[in-house]
């Protein structure tokens, strides 16, 4: 879970959690690449789909 939220703040306050962000646990490049779940970039929809993925109710991110 701790992706998705990670996900989520790098979404809301680029400035300090996005790739360039301030805070030393903002996500890495490679974190924004992978964390892509469906290929149209970076979106609430990816965090969405991991928490789904967590609870069983999908049985892949890809």
């Amino acid at each position: 879970m701790s992706d998705v939220v990670l996900i989520m703040q790098a979404l809301a306050n680029p400035n300090k959690y996005g790739v360039d962000g301030t805070d030393p646990k903002h996500i890495t490049s490679d974190g924004f690449k992978y964390a892509d779940s469906d290929g149209d970039g970076l979106t609430g929809m990816d965090a969405l789909r991991i928490q789904q993925y967590l609870l069983g109710l999908i049985p892949s991110l890809t």
